[in-house]
């Protein structure tokens, strides 16, 4: 089942949920508000990165960018 994140137009919370259908219905987690707006999601996959000398070298782990700093997330 997929997950997916959204935010709730009564409260401002923002919270994922996993459904069984992407056409499913969602109710806010905090409030319990259905006026919920479903929002766009990034794909990530995080990789291992490299070992060197000093340790674990990678992204910063936020959205699998190899760099830090290049997702606007750091």
């Amino acid at each position: 089942m997929p997950i997916f994140e959204y935010l709730c137009k009564d409260c401002g919370q923002a919270f994922e949920k996993i459904v069984p259908r992407y056409d499913s219905a969602a109710v806010c987690t905090h409030c319990e508000s259905q006026n919920v707006e479903k929002q766009l999601s990034v794909f990530a996959v995080a990789s291992p990165g490299k070992e060197s000398a000093s340790g674990f070298e990678g992204g910063c782990g936020r959205c699998g960018a190899a760099q830090p700093g290049s997702c606007a997330l750091d």
